[in-house]
């Protein structure tokens, strides 16, 4: 079993990582004004767009753009928590991990039926967005998986300690 999670908390570590960079400085392009990015990113997120034909970014539908509100809101600094929660071991990382695979899971939902629904997308622009259904479904996997031993002692002696100081 301590392989399997030392594998989820890769995966969700580095989703996370990818997540709490490209949210503020790629994908916050959509929704926020442009004077606020230095023009290496805006070129950057305009050569991804001609690359991959990612009509999405370009075009800014009022769906997509409200994702991507929700992504600064919500799933950016759930992202950093994850990033911190899983590598410093803490307990309730398995909570910011399923609140964000839960999330990106309905994200994807909305956004991979536009782009099979809309025969407007390309294979490869389907290919860069299905990682993200994995991931939420890793992250997910991660938040329902019982806590090692260790946690579970620890977190036990914390609380008893805590006792202790109140008797």
């Amino acid at each position: 079993m301590g392989l399997i999670r030392g594998l989820v908390d890769m995966v969700v570590v580095l989703f996370s990582g990818v997540l709490a960079v490209a949210v503020p400085l790629l994908d916050s392009q959509v929704c926020l004004p442009g004077w606020l990015y230095p023009a290496p990113l805006v070129d950057l997120k305009r050569w991804y767009g001609d690359e991959y034909g990612d009509y999405l970014m370009s075009e800014k539908p009022h769906f997509f753009t409200g994702l991507v509100w929700l992504e600064l809101a919500f799933l950016w600094p759930l992202s950093l928590a994850n990033v911190y929660g899983i590598l410093a071991r803490r307990p309730w990382a398995s909570t910011t991990s399923l609140m964000a695979g839960v999330s990106v899971a309905t994200s994807m939902a909305a956004i991979l039926s536009e782009l099979l629904g809309s025969g407007r997308a390309s294979d490869q622009l389907v290919q860069m967005y299905v990682p993200f259904v994995v991931f939420a479904f890793v992250a997910i996997l991660r938040g329902l998986l019982p806590r090692p031993k260790s946690q579970h002692t620890t977190t036990a002696s914390h609380a008893t300690l805590a006792r202790k100081k109140r008797a």
